[in-house]
Order: C-alpha cells, then sequence, then structure tokens
C-alpha cells in the first residue's frame, strides 16, 4: 500500500473516533444531559466539530430530550412502535417503509439533504423552530445559535465536499461519505438495535424498552449501554454494567487534566460514600 492510500486511511479512522466522541461525550452526554461540565472553548469546540454531520446541536438536543420524555410511546420521535427500520433512520424522513430506510441509511449524506430541506422550509415559515422551548439553556449561548440558523449547516456541508474534492477528488468524495455514513449509523442504532425487544439485555427497571447492547460498545462508543442510560439519564458514565464506554474513559481523562468538572455518576458516588458508612459502622 502506497503512503497516500495509508494516510487517508488512518486520517478516516481519525476523524470518525475523533468526530464520534464529540457527538456522544458533547452533544449527548454534555449538552442533552449535562452530565459534566467543561471550559467555553472546548465545550464550543467539541459542538462545531460534531455539527458538522449530526447538524444543528440545538435541534439534536431538542429531539433527544423528547425522546427521553416519552420514550418508547407514539409520541417518541423515533419510536421503535413503528418498526426497527423506523427507529434507525425514517422518523428523519417520516417513513417506515423499510426499503426507504435503508436507501436513507447507505445514501451517507441523506441527513445533509434533510437538514436543507428543512432550513428552506423554515425560511418559507412552514417550520416553527419548536426544539428550542426544550432548549432554552443552549439558546442562551452564542455558539448554539449560530448553528441553529437556517442554512449555516448547509454551508458547512457544502465547504466539505470542496475541501474533499480538493483533496482528492473522486477519492475524497468517497471518503468523505463513508466517514458521514459510518457516523449517521453507528449514531442512529442507539433508537433502534438499543430499543429492540429481541437484542441485548435489561439489568435495569424501566419505563421504556431500553437494552445494553454489549457488543455495539467499540463502535458507539460506550452508548450502546442503553438501558443504564436510560435507568441514569444524567450519568456521565453509561458502561456502569461493565460494558466498553470509551465516552467515559475521555471524560475521566478530561477531568484528569482539569477540563471536566461536575461529573454526574451512581458509581463514582457509591464509592465516595463507602469511605463514610464504613467509619459510621466502625463508631457503632
Amino acid at each position: 500500500m502506497s503512503p497516500k492510500p495509508l494516510v487517508a486511511l488512518v486520517a478516516l479512522a481519525a476523524v470518525i473516533i475523533v468526530v464520534g466522541l464529540c457527538n456522544t461525550v458533547g452533544y449527548h452526554r454534555l449538552l442533552t444531559h449535562r452530565s459534566f461540565k467543561t471550559r467555553n472553548w472546548l465545550r464550543n469546540a467539541i459542538t462545531v466539530a460534531c455539527a458538522q454531520y449530526s447538524g444543528s446541536p440545538m435541534q439534536w438536543v431538542g429531539a433527544h430530550r423528547v425522546h427521553h420524555t416519552v420514550s418508547d410511546t407514539e409520541a417518541d420521535p423515533h419510536t421503535p412502535l413503528k418498526g426497527f427500520w423506523y427507529a434507525h433512520c425514517g422518523w428523519l424522513f417520516g417513513s417506515a417503509n423499510p426499503a426507504l430506510c435503508m436507501l436513507f441509511s447507505t445514501s451517507g449524506f441523506g441527513l445533509q439533504g434533510r437538514i436543507f430541506l428543512v432550513d428552506v422550509r423554515r425560511l418559507l415559515g412552514r417550520v416553527k423552530p419548536s426544539w428550542r422551548a426544550l432548549t432554552r439553556d443552549l439558546e442562551k449561548e452564542p455558539m448554539m445559535r449560530v448553528l441553529d440558523a437556517p442554512l449555516v449547516m448547509t454551508a458547512c456541508f457544502v465547504a466539505q465536499v470542496a475541501l474533499a474534492w480538493y483533496i482528492g477528488h473522486w477519492w475524497g468524495i468517497a471518503w468523505l461519505w463513508f466517514a458521514h455514513w459510518f457516523l449517521n449509523n453507528f449514531t442512529w442504532i442507539v433508537n433502534s438495535a438499543c430499543h429492540w425487544p429481541s437484542l441485548g439485555e435489561r439489568p435495569h427497571e424501566t419505563r421504556d424498552r431500553s437494552r445494553n447492547v454489549r457488543w455495539l460498545a467499540l463502535v458507539t462508543h460506550g452508548e450502546s449501554n442503553h438501558n443504564a442510560h436510560h435507568k441514569h439519564p444524567r450519568s456521565a458514565q453509561h458502561g456502569i454494567d461493565g460494558g466498553a464506554d470509551l465516552s467515559w474513559t475521555v471524560i475521566c481523562a478530561l477531568s484528569a487534566v482539569g477540563l471536566a468538572w461536575d461529573i454526574q455518576s451512581p458509581v463514582v458516588r457509591k464509592r465516595a460514600a463507602a469511605p463514610v458508612a464504613v467509619a459510621v459502622e466502625e463508631i457503632g
């Protein structure tokens, strides 16, 4: 293998891992659930990186907060009650047809097309930003408002395509397509596989059908420890039942260098309380 293809593959893997972690650590655990705090410059950097494939942080967070409020009911944005493929990606364009959903999931850039269409409809007054009612905390931040403005995300995607073409022509576009395809599907699979009755396990009783699907934990950076997450939604640690959780490892690393604090975790709380319990027992 010549050096250039090798460099391209290493860069592809690095982008997929880093940007994927920006979604799990940033959009999900930091912005949606406020599982920890960090410095504003890092918060903004993570948000901008994730927005390059996930779109507006306010829209993403708004949809996810609705999901947790009415999970696995008809009101859930990506309810599996309408089928596996609807939960996976069909909810994004309003179809439960498996064939159409499979086409959308393999399109790579389908989500970017959907973002563009929603923004055009916003400009025409046909879509109201209802998600902002659930993201008042984010709306206070200038960066969040900029990334939620119509066509900003489309402009970012156009810039990605232009850069990919400049660097590698059609091979550059293929590289970009694969990055989007992988990142999208292994974000969506938490909505589908981790709420599907025949997959994974349910060590915790919750009011929804969330499941831990351990064999997906590596490619989802710990997000597939989903039953644990629904049991403890504010926890920055999802692998509390022993599943792999790279996102938690990153948050711990940030904490070690002073870039993360006020970290929520039922496991850490239990460990912190243990010495107190022992001391009380000894005094008694």
